[in-house]
């Protein structure tokens, strides 16, 4: 029988994912988690080389959401990006942090779960940002000559 996504999350996942829904509710929530994530990345680079390039993409989509920046994502969505970085942040989650060289196992196979699961959410939100690039480089080109 093929595995479906239900079948795949992650072991604790779903608490996570409550945990979101109620950070959720006021923006600047989901800004300190994404400010937390991005500061436990920094610290630990050396020891999550396989976080280091999809990490920042879930950071940056919860900031645009939280900024209201971009809100074209379903709700289950974003809320699964929550909880993938309030999972992140965790130092005791399925294996804490602290445990030498597993400890961030877990969190690398969450990221990859959400990555996979929201493939196309998250290419579309990669789009969004190479147009809002285009659009600022083309605007800045624009005042620079006027």
């Amino acid at each position: 029988m093929p595995e479906t996504v239900a079948d795949a999350t992650p072991r604790g996942f779903k608490r996570f994912q409550k945990r979101a829904k109620q950070a959720m509710e006021v923006p600047t929530e989901v800004q300190s988690i994404a400010q937390r994530a991005g500061v436990k990345l920094g610290k630990h680079k050396g020891r999550l080389r396989e976080l280091r390039a999809d990490v920042p993409l879930l950071l940056r989509l919860a900031r645009a959401w939280a900024r209201k920046d971009y809100v074209a994502i379903p709700w289950k969505s974003i809320v699964s990006v929550v909880a993938a970085l309030l999972y992140f942040v965790s130092p005791l989650d399925l294996l804490p942090d602290f445990v030498p060289f597993i400890g961030f196992i877990d969190d690398a196979a969450v990221v990859a779960f959400v990555l996979k699961s929201l493939r196309s959410d998250m290419s579309a939100f990669q789009l969004w940002e190479a147009e809002q690039a285009s659009t600022d480089s083309s605007q800045a080109i624009e005042e620079h000559a006027a």
